[in-house]
């Protein structure tokens, strides 16, 4: 069977495979694959790791990386004002009345609750959209994983060692709002997130991750550094 590299080509030596860490290199342009991929017919050439898309950041570092994006959004220009008027109009009819009138209604209280827990959820999108950010950090083995704005977000450690592949997919453990596919970290367990991330910012955390995952099984090499996005 021949095995074609989806980056130049070339056909790609049986030597060149190692089936054990799922890697095949390409000798002609110097890149690598997963192999279950090329035999599958999924693997792609992924993308430039020293030019990343605008809204997205990669630096390799000694022993780790650093990879994100932000989740701005030109949807904000439409959630934001929708937010202000669907909130202002629910929040001030079912709680303002009682402030105004200084009496306070159990019954409206409680009616108004699914509004208020909507609008908390409107107003976190609305942020997201406007200044958020999903960024992973490795340091020897622990990989952070930050979801939010500025330094406020949901933050979690995992050991990068129990991640073995990397997909696009929607996760189990994870809830879509919008519907749209997220990056699945995969092996002992399993990490979903990055729903929010343009579909080019997330093919390039996407291609990181993969690469990176591939390379854990050599030990890191120094490479060029591209400045984070700010």
């Amino acid at each position: 069977m021949n095995i074609i590299c989806p980056s130049c080509g070339s056909k790609i030596a049986m030597d060149d495979i190692n089936v054990s860490t799922d890697i095949a290199l390409c000798r002609n342009c110097g890149r690598n694959f997963s192999y279950s991929e090329l035999v599958a017919g999924t693997a792609t050439a992924g993308a430039d790791l020293n030019a990343p898309p605008s809204g997205a950041w990669f630096q390799e570092l000694p022993g780790g990386f650093r990879v994100g994006a932000t989740t701005r959004s030109w949807m904000a220009l439409f959630l934001v004002p929708f937010t202000c008027v669907w909130s202002g109009i629910s929040m001030s009819g079912i709680y303002g009345t009682q402030i105004r009138s200084g009496h306070f209604d159990p019954g409206s209280s409680l009616f108004g609750l699914p509004f208020l827990i909507g609008t908390f959820f409107l107003v976190g999108m609305c942020v997201m959209n406007v200044a958020g950010r999903v960024e992973l950090a490795l340091n020897g083995d622990n990989l952070s994983v930050f979801i939010g704005v500025g330094p406020v977000g949901w933050k979690r450690t995992y050991l990068w060692s129990e991640f073995s592949s990397v997909r696009e997919g929607f996760g189990s453990n994870t809830y879509n709002w919008n519907r749209q596919p997220g990056i699945v970290l995969e092996g002992k367990r399993r990490l979903a997130f990055g729903s929010m991330l343009s579909e080019q910012r997330r093919y390039f955390v996407l291609s990181v991750l993969r690469k990176m995952l591939r390379n854990s099984n050599r030990g890191f090499t120094s490479a060029s550094v591209t400045p984070p996005f700010r």
